[in-house]
C-alpha cells in the first residue's frame, strides 16, 4: 500500500518579513496621501489663479476706469456745485440756475465686488499669498462705499433737476430745495473723492494696468460735459 503524501506545514515567517510588509504598506499609504495633497494643492492653485484673474479684470477693466474718471472730474464737480449755490444765493434768474443745473453731469454706473464675493464663497483667500491677498483687499475696500454713494447721488441729482424751468424768480421754498439738493451732492462727491483716493492707488499696485480703452471712453464723456476742466491724473497719483 503506497504511503500517503504528507503536507509539511510551512514555518511561520519571521518578524523581519512582517516589518518589511508593514513598511511597504506604510510607504504606500504615505505616497497616496502625498499624491492626494499634491492634487489638492494643484486644485487650490488653479482656483486661486482663476479668482485672481477675475478680481484683476473687475478692478482693472470695470471699476478702475470709472474711479479714474471720478477722480479726474472732482474739481469740475465742486466748481459746478459752487456755481449753482452762488447763483441761488445771488438770486439769479430761473433760466441761469436751470442752465447750471443742466450742466451738472455724472455717469451712473455700478462699482462691483462680485469677483471678490465669489472668491470668498469658494474659500480661496486662505490659499493665496498674504501680501497678494492684501493688495486685492485694499483695492476693494472702498468699492462698496462708492457703489452705495453713486446710487444715492442719482436720487440727489434727480431732486436737483426737479426744479421747474419756467416761471419767474425762484421762491424761497424752491431756493431751499435747490440748496438742499446741492449740499447733498456736495457730500456725495466728497465721499466719492475720498474713496477714489483710497481705491485708485491700491488698484495701481495690481499686476497689470487700468484698461486704457475704457479709461479713454470715460474721460471723453467727462470732457464732453466739462471741457478742459478735466485733466489726466499724473503718474503715481495718490490724491
Amino acid at each position: 500500500m503506497p504511503l500517503a503524501h504528507i503536507h509539511v506545514p510551512k514555518s511561520p515567517r519571521g518578524w523581519r518579513d512582517a516589518v518589511v510588509d508593514i513598511a511597504i504598506i506604510g510607504v504606500g499609504v504615505l505616497i497616496a496621501l502625498g499624491l492626494e495633497q499634491m492634487t489638492q494643492r494643484l486644485e487650490w492653485r488653479h482656483k486661486a489663479g482663476v479668482a485672481k484673474a477675475a478680481m484683476s479684470r473687475e478692478l482693472l477693466w470695470d471699476n478702475g476706469p470709472q474711479i479714474y474718471q471720478r477722480a479726474a472730474m472732482h474739481a469740475c464737480l465742486v466748481d459746478k456745485i459752487d456755481a449753482i449755490r452762488g447763483a441761488v444765493e445771488a438770486s439769479k434768474s430761473r433760466k441761469q440756475i436751470s442752465d447750471l443745473i443742466a450742466g451738472y453731469h455724472v455717469d451712473f454706473v455700478t462699482f462691483d465686488s462680485l469677483a471678490l464675493y465669489a472668491a470668498n464663497s469658494a474659500d480661496v483667500a486662505p490659499h493665496m499669498k498674504p501680501d497678494e491677498l492684501n493688495i486685492f483687499l485694499d483695492a476693494y475696500s472702498a468699492i462698496p462705499s462708492m457703489d452705495r454713494v453713486n446710487a444715492a447721488e442719482s436720487a440727489d441729482l434727480a431732486r436737483l433737476r426737479a426744479l421747474k424751468r419756467s416761471g419767474g424768480a425762484l421762491s424761497g421754498y424752491e431756493q431751499s430745495e435747490v440748496l438742499a439738493a446741492v449740499e447733498a451732492l456736495r457730500n456725495d462727491e466728497e465721499e466719492m473723492w475720498n474713496a477714489a483716493k483710497t481705491a485708485l492707488p491700491a488698484i495701481a499696485r495690481l499686476d497689470g494696468r487700468i484698461d486704457p480703452t475704457r479709461t479713454a471712453q470715460f474721460m471723453a464723456t467727462a470732457r464732453a460735459a466739462y471741457g478742459d476742466c478735466v485733466k489726466d491724473l499724473p503718474p503715481g497719483w495718490s490724491g
